[in-house]
């Protein structure tokens, strides 16, 4: 803190940084650390380095279930394409319950659409289709399964109108964002890649060790300051000296005259009524 008292204290208990304190936590341990992997094959560890931790482990689910749960029960082919029954072993109040479902898959592109219907519905692929991926020895999840809103940068993108124009005020920042983010990326995927082979992290130390020289020599602009972004965020300047008049003064006692209850008007007309007699 610089020797200084912290102006305030921010804790959980409000409810709203309740909610940003777990989406910043959330992006960082996304970004920063690696999920543990159960099945050590090539498409289990891409899903790691593509969809955000608690996504994976969803994935990660349903590709453990592929490979324990499922099997082939019958395989057709029409028309170019493969029609496949796939035999799933279901655990329904402690009884085991069998059920089948299809898969119409497209060898051409590696296209599957399952009639459980997850992937239409969730964005996710089901356990039916990463049987049939983990059987085609396939090292990469296709792209037409990675949906942008599940993986690490989905939130790197910058900002478009309906029109697809890039919001103005908010490019700048954006841009800034992205760039940031695709830094940690690229050393996380060096990270990944070194995984525990001494070789390699030490060649990872070392380049690093070069790259934090060469930053140290470069002699770039001073970044702007907090109050500069803000003016530009908003689009205008912070003035020099600022007014404040007093108020006008108020009366806060209501309107001066009395509203009278029931009780008192039946007494006022029964006043009236004794008068006229």
């Amino acid at each position: 803190m610089g020797g200084h008292k912290p102006v305030v204290i921010i804790t959980d208990q409000d409810p709203a940084m309740k909610i940003a304190i777990e989406n910043v936590f959330t992006d960082n341990n996304t970004l920063h650390t690696i999920p543990e992997l159960k099945l050590h094959k090539d498409i289990d560890k891409h899903g790691r380095e593509v969809y955000t931790h608690k996504n994976f482990y969803i994935f990660q689910g349903e590709l453990w279930s592929a490979c324990v749960d499922c099997g082939f029960e019958e395989t057709k082919e029409d028309n170019g394409h493969l029609l496949i029954v796939i035999l799933e072993q279901l655990m329904v109040n402690g009884n085991k319950v069998s059920k089948h479902r299809k898969v119409v898959y497209n060898p051409s592109n590696h296209i599957a659409h399952c009639s459980c219907k997850m992937f239409e519905s969730e964005g996710m692929p089901c356990r039916h289709i990463l049987l049939l991926l983990k059987g085609k020895v396939l090292n990469e999840i296709p792209s037409y399964y990675i949906i942008n809103r599940w993986t690490k940068l989905a939130t790197s993108a910058p900002i478009f109108y309906y029109d697809g124009n890039v919001l103005e005020a908010c490019f700048k920042l954006e841009s800034e964002s992205k760039l940031i983010s695709d830094a940690w990326a690229q050393l996380f995927k060096c990270m990944h890649l070194a995984d525990t082979c001494k070789d390699k992290l030490l060649l990872v130390i070392n380049e690093a060790s070069s790259i934090e020289m060469k930053l140290i020599k470069m002699k770039g602009d001073v970044g702007p300051s907090k109050l500069n972004e803000l003016e530009s965020f908003v689009g205008s300047t912070v003035p020099e000296k600022v007014d404040i008049l007093p108020p006008q003064p108020s009366n806060t006692k209501g309107c001066g005259k009395q509203i009278k209850g029931g009780k008192e008007k039946a007494m006022e007309q029964q006043q009236k009524e004794n008068k006229t007699l």
